[in-house]
């Protein structure tokens, strides 16, 4: 088998630090060691003219470039190709991932392959698509094998101080005013007993360190019990995980799929507490997961990252009081390693035994995009992208007219994405957003299913006297 890839090792990647960005790089990389032939996917066919002219059954193309698959399905189907095409899903809900299945949907064949990087973004998609089935996916993300196999970090005992730590979006999606809440809690009700190091970038002037430090000492916090370490690029991890005893990971980010840092920090030695929802179920024991409640109010949009639900604060204040959480072990290391990678795109994929999420892949009411819908026209996306991508910004200048006729309002924010003097494949805010506005509107979906809260849990001993200070309030964000 000869393989072909997109050559991800050349964009510039400076302030991109979201974990599907570095996992194109990854695989490139992994790709190019085997010796595969790279292209380029933004010059079109053009990029791809060897394998198009001379490609038969002994090539294949790894579409690990982001969204974009459709590009090579339509490729091979124009020009008559007999190559096989593995694709790759790195984001859930999200309107980016969610068109490039749907414009691959009609041309798909035996023999494709799609890759998940967990089982519950697998079974999700195979709920939602045809084209997307059991003998042609597999769960594989290859991490392990970059990152250390560091003992246990050991528990300290309750008479000693806990370092909390967070890394990550600083984000309502992520839910990272609930870390700043619980951890609030720990530190009042172990009288002071608790240190914050959390890292990442804030997207929005709520999160901004400045403010939850202020927040935090308006609390009694003193504020040589908090640090930012700010963006982390992934040479700074090591230090990161040394400097702390437990991970709180409680986002239930609508488009999660992973949640690369909890491997990360399993792979160092520190246990994670996270939301009992998405992939961590199958990363973590069910003393690690905090329980959670699903949003059933909100009609969310896959043009928007949101929480799809909120973890119980004092379950996990709870958790970090008594210790009581499971040291560091990553159950089942295999989806992550090299071999299970090899073995999928040799078509050897193991069947996957992994427990998974049910909850809320049965929550979830995807509203259907009409089948007779004009965007669901590859050639109508090939047009749009190379038009991006070689800046033919005429013709997106146009488009973007139309649109505005159409809407009767100004799009300044599509103007400025096309006045940008860069094309990058990497920034999902420039390309992806152009196709929402022009071409595939992000579709809509709810939760039906209503969540339990916590179980009862003797948290008598925890709360402290009444009338003490509750969790921090932090407005509700929009993004």
């Amino acid at each position: 088998m000869r393989w072909h890839f997109h050559d991800y090792r050349s964009p510039d990647l400076d302030g991109i630090v979201d974990g599907a960005i570095l996992m194109h790089r990854e695989m490139a990389e992994l790709l190019d060691g085997r010796g595969a032939v790279p292209h380029d996917l933004t010059r079109g066919p053009d990029g791809l003219h060897s394998l198009l002219r001379e490609g038969g059954p002994q090539d294949a193309v790894y579409a690990g470039s982001g969204p974009y698959a459709f590009l090579y399905h339509l490729w091979r189907e124009r020009t008559g190709g007999a190559y096989r095409i593995v694709r790759e899903v790195h984001t859930s809900l999200w309107s980016g991932y969610w068109a490039q299945e749907e414009l691959c949907r009609p041309l798909v064949r035996d023999g494709d392959l799609v890759l998940f990087p967990t089982e519950f973004t697998r079974r999700l998609y195979l709920r939602e698509f045809d084209s997307v089935r059991e003998e042609s996916s597999a769960v594989a993300y290859p991490l392990l094998h970059r990152l250390p196999t560091r003992r246990p970090v050991a528990a300290p005992p309750s008479t000693a101080p806990l370092r909390i730590g967070y890394l990550g979006a600083l984000s309502e999606a992520k839910n990272f005013d609930q870390v700043v809440n619980i951890f609030a809690r720990v530190h009042r009700l172990s009288g002071g007993l608790a240190k914050l190091l959390f890292a990442g970038k804030p997207n929005a002037d709520r999160f901004a360190p400045v403010h939850v430090l202020e927040s935090l000492r308006q609390q009694g916090i003193d504020p040589r019990h908090v640090t930012s370490a700010g963006v982390l690029g992934p040479n700074d991890l090591g230090r990161f995980f040394q400097a702390v005893d437990v991970l709180l990971f409680p986002s239930t980010a609508s488009r999660e799929t992973l949640g690369r840092v909890v491997v990360e920090a399993l792979a160092h030695g520190v246990p994670v507490l996270a939301a009992d929802v998405g992939p961590a179920v199958e990363l973590l024991p069910a003393t690690n997961l905090i329980p959670t409640v699903l949003d059933t109010a909100t009609e969310f949009t896959m043009g928007r990252i949101l929480p799809l639900g909120r973890v119980d604060e004092e379950c996990a204040a709870d958790r970090l009081l008594r210790r009581a959480y499971a040291p560091a072990r990553l159950a089942d290391t295999a989806p992550y390693g090299i071999d299970a990678l090899w073995q999928a795109l040799e078509g050897r994929a193991p069947s996957v035994q992994t427990p998974y999420d049910r909850r809320v892949i049965d929550a979830l009411r995807v509203e259907p995009r009409p089948t007779d819908h004009p965007g669901l026209d590859p050639e109508r996306a090939e047009r749009l992208f190379l038009d991006y991508f070689q800046r033919h910004d005429d013709e997106l200048l146009v488009a973007i007219a139309d649109l505005e006729a159409r809407t009767g309002r100004p799009h300044p924010e599509l103007r400025e994405i096309v006045a940008r003097p860069g094309r990058n494949l990497a920034d999902y805010r420039a390309f992806p957003r152009l196709l929402d506005a022009l071409l595939l509107e992000p579709l809509t979906f709810r939760q039906t299913a209503a969540q339990p809260p916590c179980p009862a849990t003797d948290f008598a001993a925890a709360r402290g006297p009444a009338g003490s200070p509750g969790p921090i309030a932090m407005d509700k964000e929009s993004s």
